[in-house]
């Protein structure tokens, strides 16, 4: 009897051990969900956080010697900088060359002089396309190496990149009045046509390269026109139907799932999957001031209701054309960059960051006229300030 009741009292030490660990495993696990849950409520970068407990050399530490990062970053030019996202990387155009700057340490992981005269930049998922606008030349990149580099028969008038890595150059024609030339990341040939439908202005490619969305600007009765023609890629055929915009200048085409979101110099709208156009902005409502795209492909648009006006909107838009949330900012808007939920704004004196969906003021952070643009990404932004990007978190 004895031998039995020491048996019980071994067993129900072990099953008490073995609820104990269990407990201490839900509480672990319930710990990791909370603060990945935090973390992405309040859009925390994971690199940033393993940045402050790593040293010099990568070990983890707690010391006071953790090496941040390596910001402001120097550039080799303070005019005509590009600033964007690739791949949650930092592409620095300048005049003079191109850099990936690795956003946790400013560590520079691909850098290149391009010697373009004058450079275009485009990205789209890990591809940069760099085009020399009114040259010959472009060359496609990845974030960490060169695709290829090729010229062109004549004269490069716009370009653009897909996800995939598929490539669209406008030029103009030895024939008509434009050339437009798709290709594959390995440089197959997809798609050839000569027009004479008139200039092309801009391209936009789907994500899967499959689509491309042509702006063309004409003159009828002395005033210019502005249509869409919309390609399959696959098919290879020439055939598209136009779309006629308001009057204006195009700023920007882009493929945003089955729909081609338009944003003029004073209207916005957008071109359904049926090829109708649908307005989001009537022709002369707005005065476009800036514009950026969430990771998502939402638009995010900076506008005024006339030229000299002070009082400016940020405007919130889903690729359907529906306005989602319109945001009043006081100041002058020299730049917007987004996240997938918050959007950030560049005033001569401030950088003010706001939630997307309900306009709750987030953050401000003072700077001044150097300021020249900004680039959100995650929980930190990124600013342009004269040669220099200087990085600053929230």
């Amino acid at each position: 009897m004895a031998g039995n009741q020491r048996e019980m009292e071994r067993r129900e030490k072990r099953a008490r051990k073995d609820r104990r660990n269990k407990k201490i495993l839900w509480i672990i696990i319930a710990v990791i969900v909370l603060v990945l849950i935090i973390m992405k409520i309040f859009e925390i970068n994971i690199n940033s956080v393993k940045a402050h407990f790593t040293d010099e050399n990568g070990n983890f530490t707690l010391t006071e010697g953790v090496v941040d990062d390596n910001f402001p970053y120097n550039l080799d030019s303070s005019q005509n900088v590009s600033v964007v996202n690739i791949n949650n990387k930092l592409g620095i155009m300048t005049p003079n060359s191109f850099t990936i700057l690795n956003s946790k340490d400013a560590e520079a992981d691909y850098v290149f002089e391009h010697g373009y005269s004058n450079p275009i930049l485009e990205t789209a998922g890990i591809y940069s396309l760099i085009y020399d606008q009114g040259a010959r030349s472009y060359r496609l990149d990845t974030v960490s190496s060169a695709v290829y580099e090729q010229e062109t028969e004549n004269s490069i008038l716009c370009a653009d990149v897909s996800k995939n890595g598929t490539v669209a150059v406008a030029t103009t024609s030895s024939e008509k009045i434009c050339d437009i030339t798709v290709y594959s990341k390995s440089l197959q040939k997809t798609l050839h046509l000569s027009t004479s439908d008139g200039y092309i202005v801009s391209l936009a490619l789907s994500d899967n390269g499959k689509k491309l969305a042509a702006a063309f600007l004409t003159g009828e009765n002395g005033d210019l026109k502005t249509s869409v023609y919309i390609y399959e890629v696959t098919n290879g055929s020439a055939d598209a139907n136009a779309v006629e915009l308001p009057h204006g200048s195009v700023i920007d085409i882009s493929f945003t799932s089955n729909n081609v979101l338009v944003v003029g110099d004073s209207y916005a709208g957008v071109i359904k999957n049926n090829g109708k156009y649908e307005e989001i902005y009537a022709e002369n409502a707005i005065s476009t001031r800036s514009i950026s795209y969430t990771p998502a492909g939402d638009l995010i648009l900076a506008y005024n209701s006339y030229s000299n006006s002070t009082d400016n909107i940020v405007a919130y838009i889903k690729p359907n054309g529906k306005i989602k949330n319109e945001i009043k900012v006081l100041g002058n808007i020299k730049s917007v960059s987004a996240s997938s939920s918050l959007v950030s704004v560049l005033t001569n004196s401030e950088i003010i960051t706001f939630n997307l969906s309900n306009s709750e003021e987030k953050g401000r952070i003072s700077t001044d006229d150097s300021a020249k643009s900004i680039c959100r990404m995650g929980s930190e932004i990124f600013i342009q300030k004269q040669s220099l990007i200087d990085r600053s978190g929230e």
